[in-house]
């Protein structure tokens, strides 16, 4: 039976592991339900992205006739206690939010593959970020609009006893209801926990997960002693998105996490005129913004329902014009989701290491060691006793050498305690790839691995590793060198070429 590529439709053999023509992977989750229904009743449309966790499809319900969206945790990453974790927990806390500002699940469930999936509600629409970036900055009375409509939607998931921590303008989804009128809907839960969790944005295994370009002072840990993260974190992070609405750029820019780590905790924003001069907004709309942005967030607004109001009475008098785009150049943006966290076990410090994000090929990489004052405010901290930073080499892509090391005093210095003898390193490709070997280069001996195709995890001893990766529809194998050590979280992106530029191999004779 003919099976036919998701992205070019073009026929192709189903064992192949990408499509021929355009590069498209073909994973066993599509051989296997690209024809029948999911469960028998979820029929694939096309595919929305592919992740680390997993994959996302545009689905259509063929009972119902209805649009879904699903979102699948591919077998290997369900196995992981903590990513399956994360899963169910975004699963579970959305069943208890009910509101048309905030997106819908309707289904979830697991396949005999081992395999993990949510069914949520179809948007058709575009997303805040790419709104801003298609438009340039928004008129004021059309901002307020949309975020008081996006606070309407905060305020439910607070009221559900969760905090989003993860409010970014690509969460933010614009659509039109069934009359036509403009429709905010808050997406993705993924890292959402109800008030009370332990470990405010770390997971279980120290990854603290979210945007650096977007977390407040609290997803950073500081927070006097005994309290917790709560829906004013939120706050904060709309705050930076509503700046960007109007200005066409945030507050804070930074190449690192240490200098967004540094503006979140010390640094006040720039008023939105020093930004961009051709900025509508009024001083009454902005002095809202500057409030929702205080590092203390006892000065902020209480709740999404009060930053709600405050903009709503402000709509009438609201410039309706948009600004032209910011003149400053934009910095590289750090605001990806890898960062691992070693606590200290005594003294008011911890230690949080990030680790990498994507990277082009050759990309040098840096390791950022921060210890920070967990247990009082950020505005009671001189910079200088906020942060250690130690370059290395594995983590995030500079455009220019690692810096040096440069180390500065930090209340409560004391000694790291890893007590794990291996560290994890997790291998990633595009479009995908498999792993053929890996190497200790420390001492020459080649690592048993079974069949590994990315995303990979896998636990090494400290040590220097070679790791090489192949994708049958590019005709060579790429290797990288990483270093692992103990207790520590690497990751490793390698990207192929592009395969409409690529020259394919031939799949005669079974190569395939």
């Amino acid at each position: 039976m003919a099976f036919y590529c998701i992205h070019c439709r073009s026929a192709v053999e189903p064992a192949y592991k990408a499509c021929p023509h355009c590069g498209e992977p073909i994973t066993d989750f599509l051989r296997n339900h690209l024809e029948a229904p999911i469960d028998g009743k979820y029929q694939i449309l096309a595919r929305l992205g592919v992740g680390g966790m997993g994959e996302v499809y545009k689905v259509v319900h063929v009972h119902l006739n209805a649009i879904r969206v699903i979102k699948l945790m591919r077998p290997n990453i369900a196995a992981d206690p903590s990513a399956h974790e994360r899963f169910m927990r975004e699963a579970r806390l959305a069943t208890r939010i009910t509101h048309p500002n905030v997106a819908t699940l309707f289904d979830f469930s697991t396949l005999p593959d081992g395999s993990w999936y949510m069914v949520w509600e179809y948007i058709e629409g575009t997303n805040l970020h790419d709104l801003i970036e298609e438009r340039g900055p928004l008129s004021p009375r059309y901002a307020a609009r949309v975020s008081v409509q996006a606070l309407q939607g905060l305020e439910a998931i607070h009221r559900a006893g969760v905090v989003h921590r993860d409010v970014s303008p690509e969460n933010i989804m614009i659509t039109r209801d069934n009359d036509g009128e403009e429709r905010v809907k808050i997406i993705d839960l993924g890292i959402a926990k109800q008030g009370g969790d332990e470990g405010d944005n770390q997971t279980k295994t120290g990854m603290f997960v979210g945007k650096w370009k977007y977390c407040s002072p609290e997803h950073l840990g500081i927070l006097p002693e005994k309290q917790r993260i709560d829906g004013r974190a939120d706050l904060y992070s709309f705050g930076i998105v509503l700046y960007e609405m109007l200005a066409g750029v945030a507050p804070f820019q930074a190449d690192t996490p240490h200098g967004y780590l540094l503006q979140h905790t010390s640094e006040k924003p720039r008023p939105l005129r020093m930004v961009n001069p051709s900025v509508k907004a009024s001083p009454e709309m902005e002095a809202v913004i500057l409030r929702s942005l205080e590092k203390d967030r006892n000065k902020r607004f209480a709740s999404a329902r009060e930053f709600a109001q405050a903009l709503e009475k402000l709509v009438p008098v609201l410039d309706d014009s948009q600004g032209e785009p910011a003149p400053l150049p934009l910095s590289s943006e750090v605001t990806y989701e890898a960062t691992s966290v070693v606590p200290r076990v005594d003294g008011d410090a911890e230690t949080v290491v990030s680790v990498s994000a994507p990277t082009p090929n050759d990309a040098p990489t840096i390791v950022t060691e921060i210890a920070m004052a967990r247990r009082r405010p950020a505005w009671l901290l001189p910079a200088a006793a906020a942060v250690v930073v130690v370059a290395g080499i594995i983590g995030i892509y500079v455009r220019q050498d690692p810096p040096p090391v440069v180390q500065k005093p930090v209340q409560a210095q004391t000694s790291i305690i890893v007590p794990a003898t291996t560290g994890r390193l997790a291998i990633n490709a595009f479009p995908w790839a498999t792993v053929t070997s890996i190497k200790n280069v420390t001492n020459g001996e080649d690592v048993k691995i079974d069949e590994l195709i990315t995303p990979a995890p896998i636990d090494l001893s400290p040590g220097k590793y070679e790791i090489t990766l192949s994708n049958p529809s590019f005709r060579k194998p790429i290797t990288r060198v990483v270093e692992v050590a103990a207790g520590r979280d690497a990751l490793l992106n390698v990207a192929f070429s592009d395969p409409a530029n690529a020259s394919l191999p031939s799949f005669q004779g079974g190569a395939r």
